[in-house]
């Protein structure tokens, strides 16, 4: 697929979901909305625990107005009541909010938070500024790695994918990123400066992707070339660490959730984890991709199951003929970095988010698993396989997928 046939569907796709998704109905939306404000106001880096701040009254409004549950207004209702907040920057109490990572990947909702418009107003120029950069990241991978063009742009497009990038959250910049330096690592000519570039500022957004740096020891590099890679990847994730590590906190009050005790009663019954995490990757794995696809809201509203089929099939047939095989020594350090990455995304929500040296792993989301998929599709491929997946093909599904997707987001808000 050409990166302008990708922009034209992800650019008219993405502004549905950007209007057609009531505010703050994506996972942690909300949050992320006040950590993009917070940059905006020059707070970089996270207070120990918890951040707090005071924000706009009539931005603190616009979030009451659609986070209330009382009176039980319709969504036309509260956007009725939200387009009358005016501008203004009254300073009001204080806002209590998490402060996981750096400022990366919030720049461009950053930008737009300084601007003078109306709470609304600025609330969906948000999320369209986060959109627009997104598919900008994404074009530029499809035209550093033509070879996988079809993958990427299969991945971009599917519903999960763009309506998080519609969003205030930090993963729309996340995938883009990651999905940028996974091509220029696998491009057939490669601009040095570029891919250390992408590898840092991928790895100051979340530190959980920082392995796929490592496939500069299986393609052909110069070892000064990979180390600077390498390095400027490790140097990335240290500072995400260090703002993690600041903005660290319990995130279920009144549960026995710490870090540092569930690493010490890892050391101590490692294989005890190790059943964890395969009991975990058995038991909710089909959960972790039906959420790839999509599922929306609070993950509770799921799309037509012949929508995820149709998705799963067509991942599957873009990768096994995307082609361009990958060289038997990259293949196994994909499938490696994919195995290796899955498993620290599941290592990290039972530090921070499940219960001391407990028996199940919570807060793990499909979504988390997206940055890595197209890498792990590319793996598939099959050498010289004559039939391809068409640019049409991808973008037919893809146009009928997202319309029921934004359908079911219809009858479920409007």
């Amino acid at each position: 697929m050409s990166a302008r046939l990708f922009v034209a569907i992800a650019l008219v796709s993405g502004l549905a979901y950007v209007f057609v998704t009531p505010p703050l109905v994506v996972p942690d939306e909300g949050n992320h909305l006040w950590r993009a404000f917070a940059i905006a106001r020059g707070h970089l880096m996270p207070r120990r625990g918890q951040d707090a701040m005071a924000f706009a009254k009539s931005t603190q409004d616009l979030v009451w107005i659609f986070d209330r549950q009382e009176p039980p207004d319709t969504l036309a209702q509260k956007l009725r009541l939200a387009a009358k907040l005016p501008f203004d920057r009254r300073l009001d109490g204080t806002i209590r909010f998490a402060a996981w990572y750096t400022p990366m990947p919030y720049i461009a909702q950053s930008f737009v938070a300084m601007l003078p418009l109306r709470p609304l107003i600025l609330f969906y120029a948000g999320r369209v500024a986060n959109l627009i950069v997104a598919i900008m990241l994404i074009a530029v991978a499809i035209r550093a790695a033509p070879q996988l063009s079809g993958v990427l742009a299969t991945v971009a497009l599917l519903p999960m994918s763009l309506y998080e990038m519609a969003s205030w959250s930090a993963d729309a910049a996340t995938m883009g990123l990651a999905w940028l330096f996974t091509a220029l690592l696998l491009a057939p000519t490669r601009r040095l400066w570029a891919v250390v570039m992408a590898g840092f500022a991928l790895s100051l957004c979340k530190p959980a992707y920082f392995l796929i740096a490592f496939l500069a020891l299986a393609i052909q590099l110069r070892w000064r070339e990979r180390i600077a890679i390498i390095g400027a990847t490790a140097a990335g994730t240290l500072i995400a660490l260090v703002a993690a590590a600041r903005g660290a906190y319990n995130p279920r009050a009144g549960l026995p959730v710490d870090a540092a005790s569930q690493i010490r009663c890892i050391a101590a019954a490692p294989m005890k984890f190790a059943g964890v995490l395969v009991h975990d990757t058995a038991t909710n794995g089909r959960y972790y991709i039906d959420e790839m696809i999509g599922r929306f809201g609070a993950n509770e509203l799921k799309l037509p199951p012949f929508v995820v089929t149709i998705e799963i099939l067509l991942l599957l047939a873009v990768a096994l003929t995307a082609g361009a095989a990958l060289r038997g020594r990259v293949r196994m350090t994909a499938v490696a970095i994919t195995v290796m990455t899955v498993a620290g995304v599941l290592l990290s929500q039972y530090l921070i988010w499940s219960v001391v040296c407990g028996d199940t792993i919570e807060g793990v989301q499909g979504r988390y698993f997206l940055e890595i998929l197209p890498l792990f599709l590319a793996a598939m491929a099959v050498p010289r396989v004559r039939w391809r997946v068409g640019p049409w093909v991808i973008a037919a599904v893809s146009i009928v997928c997202n319309s029921l997707a934004l359908m079911t987001l219809v009858r479920r808000y409007w």
